[in-house]
C-alpha cells in the first residue's frame, strides 16, 4: 500500500516524499489481535531510505481482560513501591487507555510517542517510567522534561512532587528525589546555586531557561537517561522555540544515551513526523508510536454547541449564555490581538472582555486573566488562585490551552473560534478534565454565520458534531 505523505506545516522537514507503510500501521482497533500488534513490529518507510526498520503502532492491541488490570500490576518491579503507594493513595488504582498500552513499551526501555486525548494521563505515564529508571543515591541530572509554557511546568512540577512525596509508610531509600522547576520568567540565580551545589534528578524547564543554562554549562546532560518533551507539536511549530529543541534533542544530548519521550493530544501527519524522528535523530530507529482512542480524539464526555449571532452582538451573547448555564468554573478563549486591529488603535479583546464582565456583577465568580503579555508573576499568581478553587471564569488566549489542568472547569466558551482544528481540540480539553467524574462538560462556541463552515470543518476533522443553540 502507498500513501503519499506530505510535510506538516514543520518549516525545517523536507518536501513530501513517497512512502510505503505496511496495511498493519493502519489498524486503529484497539481489540486487534496479539498478532497484529506483533505486525506492526516491522520495518516500515523502508522505500527510498536507507533508515534501519523502525516500530510504529497506531493502537497496541490488547485483550478484554488487560482492561481490567490494576495500574500496580502493571508498574510492579519496575516503579519504586513508595511512589505506587503514592498513586494509590491519590486515587490512580486502573490505568487509562494510554497509560494500559504505553507503560509496558517505557519500561522495556524503548523511545515513545505518546499521542493521546487530553486529560487521558500521559503526564503521569512518562513520569511512572521516569520514577521506575532514575536513581536518587546519585547526584545528578537524570530525567529533564521540557514543556512550552511556564503554567504547563508548574504543574507538571506539582504533580512530579506530589509522586515523589513521603507516602504514610517508611521508605527505606536515604535520599529522596529532588525536582526542580527551571521556568521562563523566574529568577535563575537560585537554580544555578542549586545546580553547583547537588544537581537535582529531574529538572522540569522551559526552553528559554534551559538553553541559558546549557550555553553556560551550568548544566551537564551526559547522566541522563530520560528526555520528555511535552505537547511536542507545539514546541515544533513555534519558530522561536524550534532550533533550540532541535539543538537539545541533537546537540547537548545524545539519543544512544537516552530515552525518548515525545507527547501531546495532536500530531498533524502522525506517520511523517515518526519519520523524520528517525531521519532527524530526534530518537531511536525503533521508536514506537502509541495513538489511543485514534477515532474519538474528543473526550466523549464534552458536549458541543455554537450560538449563531453578529459580531457586535458577541458581548451580550456571552453574558446571556452565562447567566443561562451558570457553570461553576469556566475559561473564554480570546484569540490574540490582529496587528490591524492595533493599529487601528483598538483596545485588545481580553480587556474589552475583561471590563464588561465585571460590569455585568455576575455573582460569585473571580475574574481573572491568562495572555502571553502578561509579566509572569502575574501569570503565575493568576494560575496559583485558580488551582486552589473556587468559582472563577478565566479569560485567556491560547497559551491557557496547552496542557493546563485545572480540573473545576465545566464551561469553555469559545468567544473567538480558534484558528484550527488543533487549537480547538486543546481548547475544548481544558474541560472534563476531572478524576473519576462522568459529569457532562460543556463547549460554546459564538459565532457569525459566516464561521459555521469553518466549525463544520473542525467537527468533520475531529469526529464530533455540534448542537446550534437559539437565545
Amino acid at each position: 500500500m502507498l500513501l503519499q505523505v506530505h510535510s506538516w506545516k514543520f518549516p525545517f522537514l523536507c518536501d513530501k516524499a513517497l512512502i510505503t507503510i505496511p496495511p498493519t500501521l493502519l489498524i486503529k482497533s484497539p481489540s486487534v489481535e496479539r498478532s497484529s500488534t506483533r505486525a506492526l513490529k516491522s520495518s516500515i518507510y523502508s522505500q527510498r531510505t536507507s533508515i534501519s526498520p523502525i516500530t510504529s503502532s497506531s493502537s497496541l492491541s490488547t485483550n478484554e481482560e488487560d482492561d481490567h488490570i490494576p495500574l500496580r500490576d502493571i508498574c510492579e518491579g519496575c516503579v519504586p513501591d513508595h511512589i505506587l503507594r503514592r498513586v494509590e493513595e491519590l486515587g490512580y488504582l486502573m490505568p487509562t487507555e494510554i497509560q494500559r498500552q504505553a507503560l509496558p513499551v517505557l519500561f522495556s526501555g524503548r523511545d515513545c510517542i505518546l499521542h493521546a486525548q487530553t486529560g487521558s494521563g500521559k503526564t503521569l505515564a512518562y513520569l511512572l517510567l521516569i520514577f521506575s529508571v532514575i536513581n536518587t543515591q546519585r547526584s545528578a541530572v537524570q530525567a529533564l522534561i521540557v514543556v512550552p509554557t511556564r503554567e504547563l511546568g508548574m504543574q507538571v512540577a506539582k504533580v512530579a512532587r506530589m509522586l515523589a512525596a513521603k507516602s504514610d509508610q517508611p521508605v527505606l531509600e536515604d535520599k529522596s528525589c529532588t525536582i526542580m522547576a527551571l521556568l521562563d520568567g523566574g529568577t535563575l540565580r537560585r537554580q544555578k546555586s542549586w545546580l553547583k551545589s547537588e544537581p537535582p534528578t529531574i529538572i522540569v524547564a522551559t526552553l528559554g531557561s534551559l538553553c541559558q543554562m546549557l550555553e553556560k554549562q551550568t548544566i551537564k546532560l551526559e547522566s541522563m537517561r530520560v528526555l520528555v518533551i511535552d505537547e511536542v507539536d507545539f514546541m515544533f511549530n513555534s519558530s522561536h522555540q524550534v532550533s533550540s529543541l532541535r539543538k537539545l534533542l541533537i546537540s547537548y544530548s545524545s539519543i544512544n544515551n537516552r530515552q525518548s519521550i515525545f507527547a501531546s493530544a495532536s500530531i498533524p501527519q502522525h506517520r511523517r513526523f515518526l519519520y523524520d524522528c528517525i531521519q532527524q535523530k530526534w530518537t531511536k530507529a525503533d521508536v514506537v508510536h502509541i495513538h489511543a482512542n485514534p477515532v474519538q480524539p474528543m473526550p466523549p464526555r464534552i458536549h458541543h454547541r455554537f450560538l449563531i449571532c453578529s459580531r457586535s452582538e458577541r458581548h451580550s451573547a456571552l453574558l446571556s449564555l452565562l447567566q443561562s448555564d451558570a457553570p461553576q468554573s469556566a475559561i473564554i478563549f480570546v484569540n490574540l490581538q490582529s496587528e490591524k486591529s492595533k493599529k487601528a488603535g483598538n483596545a485588545p479583546s481580553t480587556t474589552v472582555l475583561i471590563d464588561a464582565l465585571k460590569n455585568s456583577h455576575i455573582g460569585g465568580h473571580e475574574i481573572l486573566l491568562l495572555e502571553e503579555k502578561i509579566n509572569f508573576n502575574s501569570r503565575a499568581a493568576s494560575f496559583s488562585e485558580l488551582r486552589q478553587g473556587g468559582a472563577y471564569l478565566l479569560v485567556a488566549t491560547d497559551i491557557a490551552g496547552r496542557g493546563v489542568d485545572l480540573p473545576d472547569t465545566t464551561h469553555i466558551y469559545n468567544f473567538d473560534l480558534p484558528k484550527d482544528a488543533v487549537h480547538y481540540l486543546h481548547r475544548a480539553g481544558r474541560t472534563g478534565r476531572k478524576p473519576f467524574s462522568e459529569s457532562e462538560c460543556l463547549v460554546t462556541s459564538i459565532i457569525t454565520s459566516e464561521e459555521r463552515f469553518v466549525l463544520q470543518r473542525y467537527e468533520n476533522e475531529l469526529m464530533f458534531h455540534c448542537d446550534e443553540l437559539f437565545l
